[in-house]
């Protein structure tokens, strides 16, 4: 495939900026860049496969983010098979062979090699093995509206992978998705020989499939052959010798402009001299003269020759919690607690969340995570059992829906339902992860990803959480936003309640106890770890 001068502007920002690349035979490729740097919108315009994209007859599959409410009254059978054309073909194909005639042989053999390209006689039983794979516990015929989010999203996987395309564009694969699938996806990529271009914010995801860096900075693509670890090192590399560049030069040009200063000094020091003194004195200045005037020419020369780069120093991460010293209850207890509605319980939780402990809540796409934190929050009553919240328990919530809601602007989001405003710790934290003052009236929707993070966080702290509670959170964000989500779970010392399949994040999280929504077992992860 090759991919040539594709541009894209919107409201006159220009998001792509003519990026050219080739994908060869072997490709697999990871698209990285800053949240807003054009990842998805240069996925959706190869997807179109038109005009500047030359695919010499390969088909591309693009992993859809969302599965059309039309087709919720489908089965998952029924919703594949339409979306894949495989219902439509065998219509065709049945039609045709009721009166196939030579003049309509040519027709025939056309829609049945696309039948066969989608491997049809065995289109049910592939579609089984992909869907065990992705660890879908419901059978074909349940209905698409009954899915959970992290379900929906495995349709739409399988939807792609029956299709058999020749080039795979993954935009975010993993979002929502259990470990097993996670585990299972993994492996089937990079087993596969198709080419292929992810997008992902599981780096461990990326570092074992992708042999290919695409770095999207400014609209334009630049590329490194290698892993994704070994980009991260290249990356760090690069910015160690721009830095030193960057002072070097900078120094240099502060040393030559003092230079030239004195230089000019003496010139002027020279002619003052020169109108009091004798003829000889006056022949003997005049050489100087010449000489620091030549002196002067050089440094300009030199000045003028210096280059500073342009060089942005990396922030640091700083998490603003201050928690209050306040001795009063602040555990959490789950006593024999089923969770659910009408069509959906728990398995039964029988927990102790102390004050400072790290869980881990795990389990398979609609076992019933999200509907346990919302328990807990007390947005849903539990079918059964009793949840006790300690009376000076301050829950923050941080979700990835939470991160894409809201038409405030930036400084109402962050004070609504606070008294007694401090809005000069408000713009200090501001400043501080780098939203200006100017800022603080932009739409909080309008922000990205990573921003968004940012705002939730100082938001939390501001109302002095103490117990965090973290529902898929590093979803869709950037490096840099990431590594804000590292530093809070691996510095904050108040309660945090988890859910994330990014291994990476869990890695850091490093959780006191975790929790199997599949089977309602808790287990002490510190105590495991001892023996």
């Amino acid at each position: 495939m090759i991919v040539n001068n594709v541009k894209v502007e919107f409201n006159g920002n220009v998001i792509l900026d003519n990026v050219s690349f080739k994908l060869n035979t072997g490709d697999k490729v990871g698209l990285v860049g800053k949240n807003g740097s054009g990842k998805s919108t240069l996925l959706k315009t190869i997807s179109n496969n038109k005009g500047n994209v030359k695919t010499d007859g390969e088909t591309i599959g693009y992993l859809k983010q969302e599965i059309e409410e039309k087709y919720y009254e489908y089965s998952i059978f029924e919703y594949i098979k339409e979306v894949t054309k495989i219902k439509e073909l065998e219509s065709t194909l049945d039609k045709l062979s009721l009166d196939l005639t030579e003049d309509k042989m040519e027709e025939y053999t056309l829609f049945y090699n696309e039948f066969l390209s989608l491997d049809g006689y065995n289109f049910e039983s592939n579609l089984e093995i992909i869907k065990n794979g992705l660890n879908l516990r419901e059978p074909l015929d349940t209905k698409i509206k009954t899915l959970s989010g992290g379900e929906k999203i495995k349709v739409l996987l399988m939807e792609l992978l029956i299709s058999n395309r020749d080039i795979l564009l993954l935009d975010e694969p993993t979002n929502n998705l259990d470990m097993e699938a996670i585990t299972w996806l993994e492996k089937y990529l990079k087993q596969s020989n198709k080419k292929m271009i992810i997008v992902s914010h599981d780096e461990i995801f990326l570092n074992n499939i992708v042999n290919k860096i695409f770095e999207l900075v400014n609209g334009k693509i630049k590329e490194y052959n290698m892993t994704y670890n070994n980009y991260l090192f290249t990356k760090e590399n690069e910015y160690n010798r721009e830095r030193e560049e960057y002072y070097k030069t900078k120094e240099e040009k502060e040393r030559l402009k003092s230079e030239l200063e004195k230089a000019k000094r003496w010139v002027s020091s020279g002619n003052t001299k020169r109108a009091h003194n004798d003829n000889d004195k006056i022949a003997n200045n005049y050489a100087k003269e010449r000489t620091s005037t030549s002196n002067i020419k050089r440094i300009t020369r030199n000045l003028n020759k210096l280059n500073v780069i342009s060089f942005e120093e990396k922030k640091p991460i700083n998490v603003f919690f201050e928690l209050d010293d306040d001795k009063g209850n602040k555990d959490i207890v789950l006593d024999k607690v089923i969770c659910g509605y009408d069509t959906f319980k728990t398995k039964v939780i029988d927990l102790t969340i102390p004050y400072g402990v790290k869980l881990q809540i795990n389990g398979y796409n609609g076992s019933g995570k999200t509907t346990l934190i919302k328990t807990i929050l007390g947005e849903i009553e539990p079918i059964s059992g009793k949840v006790s919240v300690g009376s000076k328990v301050k829950m923050g919530y941080i979700s990835q829906n939470t991160l894409l809601e809201g038409n405030n602007s930036v400084i109402e989001y962050l004070t609504e339902n606070m008294v007694n405003v401090n809005y000069s710790l408000v713009f200090t934290l501001l400043e501080k992860i780098g939203i200006s003052y100017e800022d603080k009236d932009k739409i909080y929707s309008k922000l990205s990803p990573g921003e968004r993070t940012r705002l939730a966080i100082i938001k939390l702290a501001l109302l002095k959480t103490n117990v965090l509670i973290l529902d898929e959170v590093t979803n869709h964000l950037d490096k840099e936003a990431l590594n804000l989500i590292y530093e809070l779970i691996r510095s904050y010392e108040g309660t945090v309640i988890s859910i994330s399949h990014n291994r990476k994040y869990n890695e850091i999280l490093d959780a006191d106890v975790s929790l199997d929504m599949g089977t309602g077992v808790v287990e002490n992860l510190k105590l495991t770890k001892n023996l």
